[in-house]
């Protein structure tokens, strides 16, 4: 049996919280489990407990460690470098540039150094989008050791099949399409867009319904006038399919005031239910997105675009239909299982074939 280290060094990302990254974290765990191997997860942003917890009495006994990247944190990488094991880097976001832009926080010299380390010391990196492996390479990582791996989805959760009329009949009136928006609400998720081209569809006499599903203050909801739209609280991500079923479009509204880097699991799980995506042309979101076979993709921050698309789906029935087989066809290719194949086929090539191809 292979056995895989799981490390994670962030505190702010542990595997019980209900935010994104956690969810990413235990799907990738659970993808490896699939495949047959033996999980040990690691928790902790103590070096002391981490050590403690990687050795074990008989002696390094992994097959590989895969660690999610934690900004200056090389000791899991230094392990693996001094007992001779795989080390697989998954890189999630620029964190010195997230840090710096957002919690004004420049990192030290001695931050910088231990990056440089493991990210040279990686075997494999997985960078969730281009311009993730661009930063992967300005911090001294291999191009020929790079990944590019968009976030995957729990296909046995997020499927064409799941039902959303429930959600819908609780919260819907007949005949409407409905508009979705589900996490936290955030200053780049560019929300006053999304409800400026609803409003819009309003005043065209368009029956469309807005769903918006989570955390947040989204005052611009005061802008629509009351019975258009339903604000629903934070939901258990187990309870989330159900709810992204009943979309019909999934407008994404992301600005052009800061980097786009993002891989948004929000995107893939939508798809997965036939949830027709909108999407501005940012990142690599018009590589995941193909327009006029897998959803729309508009020119970004261009309000009008954005509404000449919308408009397009509410109005043509067979369009909307076929987008969504072909956005469900897409995503269900695109499973966590999948990205747990791929690296272990990368960085374990001799391995047996049973574990290749479990989970197909």
């Amino acid at each position: 049996m292979i056995r895989i280290a799981s490390v994670n060094q962030d505190s702010g990302i542990s595997p019980e919280r209900a935010k994104g990254a956690a969810v990413h974290l235990q799907a990738m765990r659970h993808a490896f489990r699939q495949l047959g191997c033996e999980i040990k997860a690691v928790d902790t942003p103590d070096p002391e407990a981490l050590k403690q917890a990687l050795e074990e009495p008989d002696g390094p006994t992994f097959d590989m460690l895969y660690e999610r990247y934690a900004l200056g944190r090389d000791e899991a990488a230094r392990f693996a470098a001094a007992n001779g094991i795989p080390y697989v880097l998954e890189i999630n976001a620029p964190l010195a540039d997230e840090a710096a832009r957002y919690r004004d926080r420049q990192e030290t010299a001695v931050e910088r150094a231990r990056d440089h380390f493991l990210f040279k010391q990686a075997d494999c990196i997985l960078a969730v989008s281009s311009q993730v492996a661009e930063y992967a390479y300005s911090r001294g990582a291999s191009p020929d050791r790079v990944m590019v791996c968009p976030n995957g989805i729990d296909t046995e959760r997020f499927h064409a099949q799941v039902d959303g009329n429930t959600i819908r009949d609780l919260y819907v009136s007949p005949g409407h399409l409905v508009l979705g928006f589900h996490g936290r609400e955030r200053p780049w998720h560019g929300f006053e867009l999304l409800v400026s081209a609803f409003k819009q569809l309003l005043e065209r006499r368009w029956p469309v319904h807005l769903m918006v599903v989570g955390n947040g203050g989204f005052e611009a909801l005061s802008e629509l006038p009351e019975g258009s739209y339903s604000r629903v609280g934070w939901q258990d991500h187990e309870d989330i399919p159900s709810f992204v079923a009943a979309f019909d479009l999934l407008p994404l509204t992301y600005g052009t005031d800061v980097p786009f880097y993002f891989s948004p699991l929000k995107l893939m799980e939508a798809m997965a239910c036939g949830v027709v995506p909108i999407v501005p042309n940012l990142g690599d979101l018009d590589m995941i997105v193909e327009h006029e076979k897998t959803g729309l993709v508009y020119r970004a921050g261009d309000a009008r675009a954005l509404v000449h698309s919308l408009e397009r789906l509410v109005s043509e029935a067979d369009l909307l239909r076929g987008l969504g087989q072909g956005a469900a066809n897409y995503a269900k290719a695109h499973a966590w299982i999948d990205i747990a194949r791929a690296v272990l086929r990368r960085v374990m090539p001799s391995m047996q074939d049973q574990y290749l191809e479990a989970g197909k």
